[in-house]
């Protein structure tokens, strides 16, 4: 019975907590990262939205090669961007300034 108690092969249960501590910390960190990207995603997606519903209004407003005004408001700016578009149905591109 003595030579089982002595007996020094195995983990003490000072390792096994603290690895139970390790594992717990690091699962606390992944699901922070996990809900850091999911907030990002949220707000990235709302500002993908935006613009292109502004840009779809804008769209609707000028035919292609004339000129298009955008107002694009960030934390409390606002700037007027001017653009041209080209090309056909569903197929468009842009240009920065007015059309030519």
């Amino acid at each position: 019975m003595k030579e089982k108690l002595n007996d020094s092969r195995g983990e003490t249960l000072v390792e096994v907590l603290a690895s139970i501590v390790v594992a717990a910390l690091s699962v606390a960190l992944l699901f922070g990262g996990i809900m850091a990207s999911s907030t990002i995603d949220r707000g990235a997606r709302a500002s993908d939205g935006e613009f292109y519903g502004v840009l779809s209004l804008a769209e609707e407003q000028s035919g292609p090669g004339e000129p298009l005004q955008v107002e694009v408001t960030q934390g409390g700016a606002s700037t007027a961007l001017e653009a041209a578009r080209y090309g056909g149905e569903g197929a468009y591109s842009y240009a920065g300034g007015a059309a030519p």
